[in-house]
């Protein structure tokens, strides 16, 4: 279960939004929340950069009580350094937490973080699920609180059955039952199949999806599996968009150095353009 994440923090607006987001993780089993930030010191003295770090310890406090009243314990952590995203992955892992819950197309300090190249480094290199959502979703709702909340209700778990799939599934299954409504187990068939071969894969894929859909309902989760042919992330935002999914879990590492392109290349596809925040599962 989902029991704590890192939360980067800046002192932009769009911060705001995500710590308003990460208040509704409650839901998702979410007790405790790690508020880091990296100070850029280069060329700056040792006391100047204690007094620099105290201050912004003490402003993300303060932009961090609504979370902290939402009944997540929170712990603010400041490093140094040029390299925002190694610095916060490092802080993540040192924190033992169990995800990372990031904006995308902020402004402020944590530009470098969400710029592509940086985005996609957190992305790959994190040990453990990031949760990413685009400031334009939490822009358009009251309570920005609500899509963390509703993230499970409608939920698509794409699965080509690789490894990292196969984790995506797993980590639905860790979620708490009581916050998902519907799981679609989603497997695209190779467009370029035809006849017979198409044929197997389809039945192929059915047998298995079915297979763990028995096995979500084990765990009191209702899951049905959902096929369809086509490129695989325009057949998931396809699907999502058709479902008004309220969320995403995707793995980003496939079988084979070719099936691991695929699956990355949809997973950023995903955080660019799903019209719900994105969960991505190493």
């Amino acid at each position: 279960m989902l029991r704590s994440v890192m939360v980067p923090a800046d002192f932009s607006d769009d911060f705001g939004l995500v710590a308003r987001f990460a208040e509704g993780l409650t839901t998702l089993g979410v007790r405790r929340a790690v508020l880091g930030h990296v100070v850029e010191a280069s060329g700056m003295e040792g006391p100047i950069i204690a007094s620099k770090v105290d201050r912004v310890r003490g402003g993300i406090w303060d932009l961090t009580r609504g979370l902290c009243a939402s009944g997540i314990e929170c712990e603010v952590r400041v490093s140094t350094g040029d390299d925002p995203a190694r610095e916060l992955l490092a802080m993540a892992a040192e924190s033992h937490v169990g995800g990372v819950v990031m904006g995308t197309h902020g402004k402020g300090p944590l530009e470098k973080l969400i710029d592509r190249s940086v985005s996609e480094e957190v992305v790959w290199h994190a040990s453990v699920p990031v949760l990413l959502v685009r400031f334009t979703l939490l822009r358009n709702r009251e309570h920005p609180a609500e899509v963390a909340h509703d993230f499970a209700r409608q939920i698509i778990v794409p699965v080509d059955f690789s490894a990292s799939s196969l984790r995506a599934y797993t980590a639905l299954l860790e979620l708490p039952a009581s916050a998902i409504g519907t799981a679609y187990l989603l497997h695209a068939v190779d467009p370029t199949l035809s006849g017979r071969a198409a044929k197997r894969a389809e039945q192929g894929a059915e047998f298995q999806l079915r297979n763990m859909a028995r096995m979500a309902e084990e765990a009191k989760i209702v899951a049905r599996p959902v096929i369809r042919r086509g490129d695989p992330a325009k057949v998931i935002l396809q699907e999502t968009d058709e479902r008004r999914a309220t969320g995403i879990v995707a793995g980003t590492r496939g079988a084979n150095p070719i099936a691991e392109a695929v699956l990355g290349s949809a997973s950023m596809t995903l955080i660019r353009q799903a019209s719900c925040p994105v969960m991505v599962v190493p």
